[in-house]
This record gives structure tokens, sequence and C-alpha cells, in this order.
């Protein structure tokens, strides 16, 4: 049996061994003094003395002694050895694989005989699309969760039905969009300037914005969280803030920076009307607790609003890393 830690299991990113052929095996009765061919010790390593009897054990992941234990019961029944099980192989000792089968022997003795086929490639696959379904699982059950956000809390601060419909529907188009973006990016993480830039050409502002920074790739809870929000801010800049009236604008810059080991992204969005009359909001409605309440309990993001006579400025500031 190996000692110590078990060397890592084969992934996707490692550089397993060379793939083996079937390796032919025999074994006294319920799988007593099981002798694989020489292309054993090709796989593993091991030399024939070492893989004689049970020496091979040694290569079996110490996880899969159970599984084994229970082919050769079934065997007993059925007739027919089958177990997946785990072998060291390689200089790196990197799991592999393998399919055992077997059957009686038939040439009078109680012996058994068949192969073992390397078949890492295969469970790779069932894990790799394991991983995949469970992530598409955790996005749907988040896309749902947020949507019924938005509906609850669009309710709760509308008066009418047809004020509840137009603030729905574009609520539920900035989460479409944002998700869109988040199907497109996959592993990259979402490009910040394009979720912004959507946001802002749904309201059709035209040419008096102004944005830049870096490129920033954001994880989905955190586009989840700033596609509506960018949506919550545009929409309000359009119908009540700078960009309401001819001479206003709107400046939007971002950066990242280092706290306490930790990077964060900084937004900054600034709203300008050179001739004043900017009014703060009157009570708190979905914008307003989405990027004082929400943001911070989701995304842990620290956001401040300032709503003076020339305009408003809002900062954001979230952490990126660890941030999934």
């Amino acid at each position: 049996m190996p000692t110590g830690n078990p060397p890592a299991i084969v992934t996707a990113a490692a550089a397993p061994p060379a793939m083996c052929g079937p390796i032919d095996w025999r074994a006294t009765a319920e799988g007593g003094s099981l002798a694989f061919a020489a292309a054993w010790s090709v796989l593993t390593g091991q030399s024939e003395a070492e893989r004689a009897g049970s020496g091979w054990l040694a290569c079996l992941h110490p996880e899969d002694h159970a599984a084994l234990t229970a082919g050769w019961q079934r065997a007993r029944a059925t007739r027919l050895f089958s177990a997946d099980l785990r072998v060291a192989a390689g200089p790196a000792g990197d799991y592999r694989w393998l399919r055992v089968q077997g059957v009686p022997a038939g040439d009078g003795t109680d012996d058994w005989r068949g192969s073992a086929i390397d078949i890492s490639d295969l469970h790779q696959r069932i894990a790799g699309e394991s991983r995949l379904r469970a992530a598409l699982h955790h996005r749907i059950r988040n896309a749902m969760a947020i949507i019924r956000s938005i509906a609850r809390r669009t309710a709760e601060n509308s008066d009418t039905v047809e004020e509840y419909r137009s603030h729905f529907d574009g609520r539920l188009a900035a989460f479409a969009r944002t998700q869109s973006h988040i199907m497109r990016a996959g592993d990259q993480g979402v490009d910040l300037e394009g979720l912004l830039a959507d946001a802002l050409l749904a309201h059709q502002v035209g040419g008096r914005v102004g944005y830049g920074g870096p490129e920033v790739r954001l994880p989905p809870r955190l586009a989840d969280q700033l596609g509506i929000a960018f949506h919550e801010l545009t929409d309000n800049a359009v119908q009540h803030g700078a960009l309401h009236r001819d001479d206003g604008r709107l400046d939007i810059r971002w950066w990242t920076a280092a706290a306490d080991g930790v990077r964060q992204l900084h937004i900054r969005w600034h709203e300008d009307l050179p001739d004043g009359g900017v009014m703060a909001p009157v009570g708190e409605g979905f914008g307003l607790e989405l990027l004082t309440r929400s943001l911070r309990y989701e995304v842990d993001a620290a956001v401040t609003l300032d709503f003076a006579e020339r305009g408003m400025l809002c900062t954001i500031a979230l952490p990126l890393d660890d941030a999934g």
C-alpha cells in the first residue's frame, strides 16, 4: 500500500503519462494472487517482482480498495468481474483510470483472466461534463433568484401597473444583456467596458458620455450585479440626472488598486450639469436600494452617493479577487 500523501489525480490541466494498451492479467479464485502482464511495469514503473501477488496494490489509489473488493463480491454471482480503478503511473505518480474486467479462465482451474484498459480520457470527459452541469445549475438558480428579486422590489417601488411594467421590462432586459455577456465570455470573464457600453447604448445617450479605464474581466457574480447597477445609474441619469438636459454630461472612469492584499475595482460615475438644478431623490427607490444595500450585501461593495447642485457623484469600490 502507498504511504504518505497520494499523488494528485490526473486532471485535464496535468500532463499524464501516455495512454497504455490493454494489460492482460490472471488471478487465482476471487482475485487472489493477481498477476499482470509486463505492460503493467511500463505503465507503473514496478518491476516484475514488485507487482507479483498483491504487490501491484501499492499502485492502487487508497480510496479504490473498496471498489476492488466490491467488484470481486459481485463477480461471485455474475461470473463477470468489472471495476474502474485509479493506478499511480509514470515518474510523477499521476493517477490514471483503468477499467479492469475479467471472466473465469475456463481452463479447468478456478483462475480468472481478463484485461485492464486505460479510460482516463473518458473519466476526464465525464468529470468535465459534471462540472459544467453543476455550473449551469448554479447559474440557473442564481438567475431565477435575481429575477424574483427584481420583480419583487420593482413592485414595491411602483405606484401603477404601467410603471411596474415599464421598470420591470427595462431591468429584465438589462439582466438578459448581462447573461449574454457571461455566456460569450466563458472562463475569460466579462469585459467591464463592454458591459457598460451596452447599458449606455440601450439608453441611446449619444455623445454626451465619456468613459475609460483598464481592461477588467468580471466573474459572473460581479457582472450580474454591475450590469443592473449600470442600467439603474444610466436610467436615472436619463430620466432625472445630467442626461435629462442637453447641457448635461456624464463621465465614467474605473481603475484597479490593491488594498490589504486584495485587488479592488474602483468605479467613478460623475454627472455634471453646468447650470445646476440637481435634486436629491425623495425616498429610496429600487436604484438607490440596489446601490446602497444590495451591492454591499451581494459583492461586498462600498458605495458613496453625493447629490450636489451641479450633478451626482457615485463611487463604487469592490473586491475583484475571490468573487466567482
